[in-house]
């Protein structure tokens, strides 16, 4: 972990994990030890939560469960239990755009990414029928889950950063920190405003790190979430490719573009990033199901920029 005083109230920590780098931010009149007792804290969760949801560790918990023959019911642990319902909702929700059983999607993709070639449509459509949230039977008495096909893998790559970085923001307001923020790559969830002030400046890079051009936000008690391919992307024959993978192609998604989500939680803002991309400029419908969430989405397409907003999205720019 590593701490920072700027030379004012605001103290920064910061500490890798979940393949990124996790940002607290706090303002805060507390000695500086404490401050760091409170940060260390914060970041043992988002180490316990990586310890759980990392698909890219063997001896993770969403590992163990994804090796697991069929029918074979899986014991869950607090957090996996509460993090595999709210998926289940948010699913639903999204119209399965939001896919938290599209493992098997995750992996064929990786590999086509790496050796740059599609998969043969046999094992695209295996791993499409493998990739559906239906596979997986939840039994809320025993807090088990079981798969009913052996393929059948969880990914909450769409989910665990906003899900842990909500998590975090928690536990420091219980340790005394309201103001705060929590940046996890894509995703920044913040607590009450700084002193003196009436809102947090967040300010993010929509059209990627190589791009010069900020936007900023004014955010109190929210969470924002950025997703998109402006720069994670790989071109496959004629076409470019997203990281972002459509489960109904079992492919990533075509085109360049970027969304912004604004939510009250960043579990929330989180899923909607990526479950929006999808849809494109349908996806800001799915707004009518997650009260006080807005979105932007903005368009690439033959050098010509489109940008489509909420009805109220504006109200939260600086």
């Amino acid at each position: 972990m590593n701490g920072n005083d700027n030379g004012n109230r605001l103290k920064t920590f910061t500490h890798p994990c979940m393949g990124t780098l996790f940002k607290i931010s706090v303002d805060s009149e507390l000695p500086q030890d404490k401050l760091n007792k409170i940060a260390k804290g914060a970041f043992s969760i988002a180490d316990a939560m990586d310890q759980k949801f990392s698909d890219y560790s063997a001896e993770s918990e969403i590992s163990k469960f994804n090796e697991l023959p069929q029918n074979s019911p899986f014991k869950l642990s607090h957090d996996f239990f509460e993090l595999l319902n709210i998926s289940k909702e948010y699913h639903k929700q999204t119209r399965g755009t939001f896919e938290p059983a599209s493992g098997a999607l995750t992996r064929l993709w990786r590999l086509s990414k790496r050796i740059k070639r599609l998969p043969d449509q046999k094992t695209l459509d295996l791993a499409i029928q493998a990739s559906r949230f239906d596979n997986v039977i939840i039994d809320k008495t025993t807090r088990a889950a079981t798969k009913k096909n052996y393929m059948t893998r969880l990914d909450f790559g769409g989910i665990a950063k906003g899900y842990t970085a909500d998590k975090m923001l928690s536990y420091m307001k219980n340790e005394g920190l309201h103001a705060c923020s929590v940046s996890a790559g894509g995703d920044i969830v913040v607590g009450n405003a700084p002193a003196g002030k009436s809102h947090w400046v967040v300010k993010i890079k929509p059209y990627g790190d190589l791009s010069s051009e900020f936007m900023s936000l004014k955010l109190c008690n929210q969470a924002v979430s950025t997703s998109g391919n402006i720069e994670q992307s790989v071109t496959i024959g004629d076409d470019k490719y997203s990281h972002i993978i459509d489960p109904k192609t079992g492919l990533g998604i075509k085109g360049s573009h970027a969304v912004t989500v604004i939510s009250p939680k960043g579990v929330i803002s989180d899923v909607l990033a990526t479950s929006i991309s999808i849809l494109g400029f349908d996806g800001l419908e799915l707004l009518k199901q997650f009260p006080d969430s807005e979105a932007a989405i903005i368009d690439f397409k033959d050098e010509k920029k489109t940008v489509k907003k909420s009805p109220n999205f504006n109200n939260n720019l600086k």
